[in-house]
């Protein structure tokens, strides 16, 4: 009955009273009711002049269906939704860049949920283009994080820190709870990046997990990194109270980080000796020396250290400077 009355009240009026009533039913309201309840005002906005509203909710609605999975109604708003702010020729209306923001929002976590790299790789350069938009942090932040993420499968380990931790910047101006876990991941992707030597907890907007036990396990790991200790990088994985394993994300990342603390300290190791044997180090590293072969392998290549190997003798000849 009220959205008859749309016609009788100012657009200002019209659209307070509408969230009021749809924000009230987003919290516990069962998704299928929600959902519903969306398409009914939607369907009443197909005469009114209130094109925001009508945006809003369309988003609002591609939210519910993206939180239930259904992937085919979310393609049927976003293609609505885009065709409202693209040019006669089909490219993105940039005097619109708010609006495909929220769009590009919702899509690249629909990227996420079905697992399209190739379509995520496509459209989170366009996000990066939209300099006439105003960027939201609670909008930047999802984008930010996917698209760290993106990088990070890539191996683009230095250009994810920047992403991430810019997502992380936005969670926290935004208040989002998101923002602790996306500096974990910070953490994570500043241990793999081969230039970047920042140290994330440096940071003023990191000083408020200064006390946070999780995040003191994550600053943990990285000294263990930088100290060549693997004996507690280990403990400090395998430790649930640090909440490391419980991570998905994190846990993609752990053999990468394995790897990496192995070859620097295998690179420690062999440091002072001219010739060393596969056993030796294998013993050191508690390792077998088909695994020894493969990080000296590793560490030739990406010229860590020089030297040859032996396959027949197994063992390693270092040319030191």
């Amino acid at each position: 009955d009220m959205l008859k009355l749309m016609t009788s009240v100012t657009r200002n009026e019209c659209t307070d009273a509408i969230n009021v009533i749809l924000d009230a039913l987003s919290n516990g309201t069962n998704s299928d009711v929600l959902s519903q309840m969306y398409e009914i005002t939607l369907d009443a906005l197909k005469t009114a002049n209130n094109e925001r509203l009508w945006f809003n909710t369309n988003l609002k609605l591609a939210k519910t269906y993206l939180d239930t999975n259904k992937v085919n109604e979310v393609e049927r708003i976003l293609l609505v939704l885009k065709q409202k702010c693209q040019l006669p020729d089909g490219s993105d209306d940039i005097s619109k860049g708010t609006s495909l923001l929220e769009i590009y929002c919702i899509e690249i976590q629909l990227c996420s949920l079905t697992r399209n790299a190739s379509r995520l790789r496509n459209i989170y350069p366009r996000t990066m283009n939209l300099s006439s938009a105003v960027a939201d942090p609670r909008i930047m932040g999802i984008i930010r994080e996917e698209g760290g993420k993106m990088l990070m499968d890539e191996g683009s380990y230095d250009e994810a820190y920047n992403e991430l931790y810019e997502a992380f910047r936005s969670y926290q101006e935004a208040g989002n709870t998101r923002a602790k876990s996306c500096l974990k991941y910070v953490v994570i992707a500043s241990m793999l990046a081969t230039t970047t030597n920042v140290n994330p907890f440096a940071a003023r907007e990191a000083k408020v997990y200064a006390e946070d036990k999780e995040m003191l396990a994550m600053s943990d790991l990285r000294n263990c990194l930088e100290n060549n200790d693997i004996i507690k990088f280990e403990r400090i994985l395998s430790n649930k109270s640090n909440k490391i394993s419980s991570e998905p994300f994190i846990m993609t990342y752990v053999e990468p980080l394995r790897q990496r603390m192995r070859e620097q300290v295998l690179a420690n190791i062999i440091q002072p000796y001219n010739k060393v044997s596969f056993d030796y180090l294998g013993q050191q590293l508690n390792l077998t020396t088909a695994d020894i072969e493969k990080l000296l392998i590793n560490l030739i290549l990406n010229n860590s250290i020089e030297g040859e190997i032996d396959q027949i003798k197994q063992i390693i000849e270092i040319k030191n400077p």
